[in-house]
């Protein structure tokens, strides 16, 4: 036991960076250390965090309410959508409604939302056709591959969602459907480098043009949602 007890002693606490735990002390009693300063953040080629710093160690954790009040002013429809981290493998975006899409995004691989504040609609198509799934503040929901969705995101809303980094020899799908007829008008096929950037940009370019966004069976147009 005593054998335990001295091993134990000799370890040491983590301390995350950008604080001290060690206290200055002399005639006049202890005060604490200042904090270490911050360390810069490294961010990729479209300035997004990827959570190293630029000398190469960890970056520390993000005050997340805190970073999302200082850059909730970034997150503008269409998709109102932010990146937290854009890594090599998967990248983590915070979304603020309210949103403007009447679009469908699919890909082959899996999406992971969790839901901070408000509620939600995530408009599905799949083998039952076309529903609404509610997702509720606090709850998570995912979507598999291959699984057409639309999330319809309200005023004041808060999300955080989870997606692999696709490589360039796997694209990703952009889809409209005719509200009249439910015909396919557009599907957009393309390798999206920045989701933030390239989708909205995708949209905007779908929405201006007749040619595009005019259904092919009924005449029916599909208009910009705001």
């Amino acid at each position: 036991m005593r054998g335990t007890l001295n091993r134990m002693s000799t370890i040491k606490p983590i301390v995350t960076p950008g604080t001290s735990r060690s206290c200055g002390c002399g005639p006049q009693g202890c005060t604490p250390a200042a904090a270490a300063p911050a360390k810069q953040r490294a961010t990729n080629e479209h300035g997004d965090p990827t959570g190293l710093n630029v000398d190469g160690t960890v970056a520390s954790p993000v005050a997340l309410m805190q970073w999302i009040a200082e850059n909730r002013h970034l997150m503008k429809p269409p998709v109102g959508n932010k990146y937290l981290y854009s890594g090599k493998d998967f990248f983590v975006m915070i979304i603020a409604g309210p949103n403007a899409r009447n679009d469908f995004h699919m890909t082959d691989s899996e999406e992971f939302f969790i839901q901070l504040k408000g509620d939600i609609t995530v408009r599905i198509r799949d083998t039952d056709g076309i529903k609404d799934v509610r997702v509720r503040e606090g709850e998570t929901f995912f979507i598999p591959p291959g699984v057409p969705h639309s999330p319809q995101r309200g005023p004041d809303t808060l999300g955080l969602v989870v997606e692999r980094r696709r490589p360039e020899t796997e694209p990703e799908h952009l889809m409209f459907f005719c509200e009249k007829c439910n015909e396919l008008v557009y599907d957009k096929v393309f390798c999206c480098k920045d989701i933030v950037k390239h989708f909205a940009r995708a949209m905007e370019e779908f929405w201006a043009d007749p040619a595009l966004c005019t259904c092919r069976k009924c005449g029916t147009q599909v208009k910009r949602p705001y």
